[in-house]
């Protein structure tokens, strides 16, 4: 009895030994792979890749026994695609609210342009210098306003020649010649916020607004200027920034 129990005893420590032997055998986990699955998940929010960063955090998860640093890594996946979200967002509302403007902008200038001085009930126009008479009276200046929800549309134009006239906004965001659907006839650089330059073009226009002039600057918040053949023979300080250099 005591020789059978004895050999009972002995195989069972045997056989945990054995098990304990296996389990150490097979720790889980790789230093080398769990470093590299950190690294390739962040060049992969660098650029943007939240599909390969949420494959490799799997990966890593495999690989990497400390988990105190992935549980930071998917606090960073997580935060990182949150705010490309908010400003992919963010951006679509710029679009739209520029597109939106233009849209409205363009037609005040094609319902306007052949009588810009009743672009609003109220034009303001420069002082008549003192002694003028008769056809001197209008020879200056008047604005027209008019709103287009927090924005303004403007209207300058020669109250003695209603053809020489300058439409202007402002746009949130930008607009080219091409979605325009009219032609780059000149470009060149204006500084612009930080020291940079942006791209600055007169775009000959067509339909309703042919024979018209835009003047697009690649900016956020940029003027946007459409101009007819003969306003910068009465204003000829504007020549460098609606023609440039």
């Amino acid at each position: 009895m005591i020789l059978g129990w004895t050999r009972s005893v002995a195989g069972t420590l045997g056989l945990s030994l054995l098990v304990a032997l296996s389990v150490a055998g097979c720790k889980q986990g790789d230093p080398e792979k769990c470093s590299q699955a950190q690294t390739v998940i962040g060049q992969a929010l660098d650029g943007q890749d939240f599909a390969t960063a949420r494959q490799w955090r799997e990966y890593a998860y495999k690989q990497c026994e400390d988990r105190g640093p992935l549980a930071a890594l998917d606090l960073r996946i997580a935060d990182k695609e949150a705010s490309v979200q908010l400003a992919k967002a963010t951006e679509d509302k710029r679009r739209q609210d520029t597109n939106a403007l233009a849209k409205v902008f363009f037609e005040f200038v094609a319902q306007n342009r052949a009588a810009p001085d009743r672009a609003s009930q109220a034009p303001v126009c420069e002082p008549v210098p003192e002694g003028a008479t008769g056809a001197a009276l209008a020879e200056h200046f008047c604005t027209a306003t008019r709103a287009a929800g927090t924005h303004t549309l403007e209207a300058r134009y020669w109250q003695a020649d209603l053809t020489a006239f300058r439409f202007t906004t402002t746009l949130d965001g930008q607009l080219d010649c091409a979605a325009l659907k009219g032609t780059v006839s000149k470009q060149w650089d204006v500084p612009a916020v930080g020291g940079k330059s942006a791209k600055r073009a007169r775009c000959d226009l067509g339909g309703a607004l042919a024979g018209l002039t835009a003047v697009l600057t690649a900016a956020d918040k940029a003027p946007l200027y459409v101009v007819s053949p003969g306003y910068l023979t009465k204003d000829p300080g504007w020549k460098q920034i609606l023609e440039g250099p």
